[in-house]
């Protein structure tokens, strides 16, 4: 390499002249790295630009490492061609000899007396290791066994400890599960709600623009930082809240509205939201989330509802528990509990309610299938590729 190259090179990859192969190789997972994770300003370029950027910083990487190779070759061979003489000056280096002289002066012109060559040991060579795979595989997204195996094995332990003694401990999980099953249309709704780990959630009746157009405002980061991101999942996401969000407020009845936050959203909460917690497993958020550990708690959570409820209701769906009516805080004989409040209010029947309810539950597990058959047999490639191909053309 001409000098011209080798500062080039360097440039690139943001490294002095004296550089040492150790610290090449870091400042090259380094640079590599901060383009993956969409650092140091890579956010804002381009998928095309940003891969040619990442095989232009490769290209570099090999051309300086196999440069620094030849050098330290050259140096090993000086030092002892310089050190095997007859002891005079022992330690200072010579120049190394081209392969006439060093025959003359090893065996005098006689082939049969000349040294036989040495063999170089050439250093280890410099490979790019791609810095995801440093990532702990239980938290990567686009692995395979991860997506297929870990959810139901996840899923098969925490039926295992919410049916032991250890459930009890879990019920809390249940109970807030419940409440927030009350806020979430609320506040889809555009109602101020307060979500009470103790069995109650305020709402206030009169429709509020904080709610809304924070909740908004949420969804809408949520679409930028999986577009910036290039994450569909998250895209999606956002779009589908937001569309929900319009219809609940703007479309939706106010009788439907109180329905869904009042009555029916307490149980029905129970078993979507604990839904959502697991679909959300696969789902890539952007990287500020830290979801890659995250999703584990919420799918532990999410399942161990989910079951609890399940159970719960078909055992009501087949007569062998009671529906339960009342509330958690005045009892059975509460006439504002939910399943009260469908019969009442609503003119459900007894029947209705756990047609309805057990049926719902179904269709969770249905929606938790898909997903992790989509996932199992690699189709969420087929979105990541037809964003990418959007991209690519809005770009262009």
């Amino acid at each position: 390499m001409n000098p011209e190259e080798i500062a080039h090179c360097q440039a690139v990859l943001g490294v002095a002249p004296g550089v040492t192969a150790a610290e090449l190789e870091r400042a090259f997972m380094k640079r590599n790295f901060a383009l993956i994770k969409g650092k140091s300003g890579a956010a804002d370029v381009p998928q095309p630009e940003l891969e040619a950027e990442r095989a232009r910083l490769r290209a570099a990487f090999e051309k300086l490492g196999a440069h620094l190779r030849a050098v330290e070759a050259a140096g090993a061979a000086a030092s002892r061609d310089g050190t095997a003489g007859t002891g005079v000056g022992r330690g200072l280096r010579t120049p190394p000899m081209n392969e006439s002289v060093a025959a003359s002066s090893a065996g005098f012109g006689d082939p049969a007396l000349q040294k036989p060559p040495r063999t170089l040991l050439t250093p280890p060579v410099l490979t790019a290791r791609d810095p995801a795979d440093d990532e702990f595989f239980l938290l990567r997204f686009d692995d395979w066994k991860v997506n297929t195996f870990v959810p139901p094995l996840l899923l098969a332990v925490t039926w295992l400890i919410t049916i032991s003694p250890l459930g009890f401990f879990l019920k809390g999980f249940h109970v807030w599960m419940h409440e927030f099953g009350h806020a979430v249309p609320a506040w889809l709704c555009g109602f101020r709600a307060t979500p009470l780990p103790f069995g109650w959630t305020p709402v206030e009746p009169e429709y509020s623009h904080f709610v809304y157009w924070g909740l908004l405002l949420l969804f809408g980061l949520l679409f930028g930082a999986g577009l910036l991101e290039r994450k569909v999942w998250a895209m999606i996401a956002a779009v589908g809240l937001a569309g929900l969000q319009y219809y609940m407020t703007w479309r939706m009845p106010e009788h439907r509205q109180e329905f869904w936050w009042s009555a029916f959203g307490g149980v029905g909460g129970e078993f979507v939201l604990s839904t959502l917690c697991m679909l959300f497993f696969w789902v890539q958020l952007p990287e500020k989330f830290r979801w890659g550990g995250c999703r584990y708690v919420f799918f532990f959570i999410g399942a161990t509802t989910l079951i609890a409820i399940w159970v719960r209701w078909g055992d009501v769906y087949r007569g062998i528990e009671e529906i339960p009516f009342g509330s958690m805080i005045n009892g059975e004989d509460d006439e504002g509990g939910d399943m009260n409040k469908l019969m009442d209010g609503y003119g459900w029947k007894k029947a209705e309610i756990r047609r309805n309810y057990y049926v719902l539950g179904k269709w969770c597990w249905v929606a938790l299938g898909l997903m992790w058959l989509v996932f199992a047999l690699r189709l969420n490639r087929v979105a990541d590729w037809v964003v990418g191909k959007v991209g690519s053309k809005e770009e262009g």
